[in-house]
């Protein structure tokens, strides 16, 4: 190939930043929020209404999380890594200041796979940077890895798996990334006994504010 037979792409590929804090978390950090999930984890279904779904338009997904205001009474210590500590290891990869939420609810929480046929539904983000903290490991053995599409164009699950990159969750592990225009979402458990558990952080920019939240968003993943 020559140097007048390719050019790099414009736009960049997807791409997100990792940092190990796990050990630097209180003590039995991961013990004491899959806790939480044990007694206050809501079982919804998620139905694709919103303009940042990327289901098929009769999916029914059911979906077992922690809400923000729950966390903010059970584990006070997330919401202040969530404005202090994380918050600022997330805007060494923005290029920008971050935001915080101006609920709770859209702030943080706490999503849990258990058993084989959960899954979490395929979407875009609204928010121009998205936190993840795992409590849990997986691997291509237990399956629930974060399935992203290369293609800025997929617009379903299937879409997505055509053309993806796996990232399986490490316990301890915070990662950042911007998948606004990258459909993505995470695949079921391949064992009965395993269980996957993440802390979802989202924040907003100047360039890209809290007011730009599709409609219909809160309902879906807040309603009982």
């Amino acid at each position: 190939m020559t140097s007048t037979a390719w050019r790099p792409p414009l736009e960049l590929p997807f791409h997100w930043h990792v940092y190990d804090v796990g050990h630097l978390l209180p003590e039995d950090w991961a013990e004491a929020l899959l806790a939480v999930a044990r007694e206050h984890a809501v079982r919804r279904v998620f139905r694709p209404t919103m303009t940042t779904a990327r289901e098929e338009a009769d999916a029914r997904i059911p979906m077992h999380s922690v809400d923000g205001e729950v966390l903010r009474r059970a584990v006070p210590w997330t919401f202040e890594l969530y404005s202090g500590w994380f918050k600022e290891l997330g805007e060494r990869t923005a290029e920008e200041k971050l935001q915080e939420t101006s609920t709770d609810n859209r702030a943080l929480s706490l999503n849990i796979q258990d058993g084989i046929t959960m899954r979490y539904p395929c979407h875009v983000d609204s928010n121009p940077m998205q936190g993840l903290l795992y409590l849990t490991t997986c691997t291509e053995e237990t399956g629930g890895a974060l399935v992203v599409s290369r293609d800025r164009t997929a617009r379903t699950a299937a879409e997505v798996d055509a053309d993806a990159m796996r990232i399986y969750p490490v316990k301890g592990q915070l990662y950042f990334f911007d998948a606004r225009r990258h459909a993505h979402y995470v695949e079921p458990l391949r064992r009965a006994d395993a269980v996957r558990a993440v802390l979802t952080m989202n924040y907003y920019s100047p360039s890209c504010p809290e007011a730009q939240r599709p409609a219909g968003l809160d309902e879906q993943l807040f309603s009982r």
